[in-house]
C-alpha cells in the first residue's frame, strides 16, 4: 500500500502541466548612423538608456519564463533586463539631432516599437541608419 501512495504522490508531482519550452531571444541594435547615439526608453516612470558608439552593436538576451510571454524590442529599450516594456524611445544623434518614437504612432515603418521590427523569431536586428541621422530633427541646443 504504501508502494502504491509513493508511486501515485510521484506521479502527481512528477506529471505537472505542460506549460512549452523556455524560448531565448537575441534582439541586436546596431549603430550605422555615423555619430555616437542616445537612446532613452521610457516604461512609465522608469527609464532605461543605451549609448552606442559609431559601428557598435548592443545585444539583450531574454530567456523566456513558463508560460512564455514572447519577446519584442520593446522589451529591449525598456530595461537591461528585459523585463519591462517601453512605450516610448527618443533618440539623441551625438547631441545635435532627436527622434521620438512612441507605441501610440505605429504608422511610422522606422518604429522598432512596432511591427515591422519584431518577425515573431527567435533573433532579430534594428540597424540605426546614415539615413535615420539625417532625418532626424534638430535639437536647437536642447536635446535633453
Amino acid at each position: 500500500m504504501k508502494i502504491a501512495l509513493f508511486l501515485i504522490s510521484f506521479l502527481l508531482l512528477s506529471c505537472g502541466t505542460d506549460q512549452g519550452s523556455r524560448d531565448t531571444y537575441a534582439y541586436t541594435l546596431k549603430n550605422e548612423s555615423g555619430v555616437t547615439i542616445k537612446i532613452i526608453g521610457y516604461a512609465g516612470v522608469e527609464t532605461h538608456t543605451i549609448i552606442l558608439n559609431n559601428k557598435q552593436d548592443y545585444t539583450q538576451v531574454y530567456e523566456d519564463g513558463k508560460p512564455p510571454r514572447g519577446y519584442h524590442f520593446r522589451f529591449l529599450f525598456g530595461s537591461s533586463d528585459g523585463n519591462r516594456e517601453a512605450t516610448s524611445i527618443k533618440i539623441v544623434y551625438n547631441n545635435l539631432k532627436f527622434k521620438v518614437y512612441s507605441s501610440d504612432n505605429l504608422s511610422d515603418e522606422r518604429n522598432p516599437l512596432g511591427p515591422n521590427h519584431n518577425n515573431g523569431g527567435l533573433e532579430a536586428i534594428y540597424t540605426i541608419t546614415q539615413q535615420d541621422y539625417e532625418n532626424a530633427e534638430d535639437c536647437t541646443g536642447n536635446c535633453n
